[in-house]
């Protein structure tokens, strides 16, 4: 029984690393609003917070700036893939958006 438990957990660490490696080809429209932007790249992935009307959100108050959701949109994290189409003027409506729709934990 703890052999196909140990298979289980290194797949699933490979394919987090895999998955952190990658990068969504997701190209915003050129009048695309930062919502538009959200619910075309990132709604996929991040939900509500339960309990909480449009807060998809809660960080501390460190993370809590739109510098900090821009480095993930571009760089990515551990789960999260990169998304290089999304620069500029829509790098920052996007990123204020999802700030927009944050709480501080």
């Amino acid at each position: 029984m703890k052999k196909p438990l140990f298979l289980m957990l290194i797949s699933t660490i490979t394919l987090s690393t895999f998955i952190s490696g990658c990068s969504r080809d997701y190209t915003p429209a050129v009048n695309a609003t930062g919502e538009e932007i959200f619910k075309g790249a990132c709604m996929e992935c991040h939900e509500v917070v339960e309990g909480k009307s449009n807060v998809y959100y809660e960080l501390d108050e460190e993370n809590k700036n739109i510098d900090f959701f821009s480095k993930k949109i571009s760089s990515g994290s551990l789960l999260m893939p990169k998304f290089p189409n999304i620069t500029t003027d829509k790098l920052t409506a996007v990123s204020q958006y999802a700030l927009d729709h944050s709480i501080k934990k």
